[in-house]
């Protein structure tokens, strides 16, 4: 048995993203340093305006055949996803592919992403409003950045649970997905009509990447971060993915090491 790990993140065209990513990479091979460890990218985005700037980063697809060639027989690929949407079903979808032998491996196990169940919503949701020591919860709000999913209606089931969850245990907590009518503008007035007078805004997402970055963080007026501000609320920004805290690193890893087991079953 010759056992390979592979990653697979939406990825960053922002190298300050990549600490998030090398942060699980470092817990893995201290874990398991007699297992070779990988990454890959599954965001096509991510990946072509990389290629546009000279880096030619393989895929998912690449990575295993590659590995296959390599004389790897059983590989875990380990999701890094917060979610299970359409990145983690074109994961899934892959893996089929190996069990029907096109990509040749005695074994391909699936590794889940951060959220996939109710216990999960809720212990993530304790973990999250607990973080950030330095809020007050009773006259400081927290708005929770969520990525949404355009085209999984299970992933986006799972946010919205989450949503409902969350904003049920801390009455100034909200959570809002990119690009959605449950985005900042709807949010910020709320927390306006609440009287609250500070927010912080922290990404629900992996890495701090452009989203991160400018969606939330950015100098443009549409940013969350300025929307906020133009209601008269202070805005503090936690440029940090999620995947940067080892508290949720670890919970990626129980993942991994979930996935282990089933590979050596």
């Amino acid at each position: 048995m010759k056992k390979a790990i592979l990653f697979a993140a939406h990825g960053s065209k922002n190298r300050a993203a990549s600490s998030a990513l090398g942060n699980i990479l470092k817990m893995a091979k201290e874990a398991h340093p007699d297992i070779p460890v990988f990454s890959a990218f599954t965001s096509g985005h991510v990946l072509k305006k990389l290629r546009e700037q000279g880096q030619k980063l393989p895929t998912v697809k690449q990575n295993l055949e590659n590995l296959s060639a390599e004389g790897f027989t059983h590989v875990v690929v380990q999701s890094l996803h917060v979610i299970p949407g359409t990145e983690f079903t074109n994961i899934s979808r892959l893996l089929g592919r190996v069990e029907q032998g096109e990509i040749e491996f005695e074994k391909a196990v699936l590794g889940e992403p951060l959220l996939t169940n109710d216990q999960e919503i809720d212990e993530i949701s304790d973990i999250i409003l607990n973080l950030l020591q330095e809020r007050d919860p009773q006259s400081e709000a927290l708005i929770l950045v969520a990525h949404g999913s355009k085209y999984s209606d299970s992933g986006n089931s799972l946010y919205d649970r989450f949503k409902e969850v969350l904003e049920s245990k801390d009455k100034n907590a909200y959570l809002g997905k990119l690009n959605s009518e449950d985005g900042i503008e709807k949010i910020s007035d709320r927390i306006k009509e609440s009287g609250i007078k500070k927010a912080y805004l922290l990404p629900l997402l992996f890495g701090a990447g452009n989203h991160v970055k400018k969606d939330m963080a950015g100098d443009h007026e549409k940013s969350w971060m300025n929307v906020v501000a133009s209601r008269g609320i202070e805005p503090i920004p936690v440029v940090q993915g999620v995947g940067e805290f080892d508290i949720f690193a670890s919970r990626w890893m129980d993942k991994l090491e979930k996935a282990i087991r089933e590979l050596e079953a």
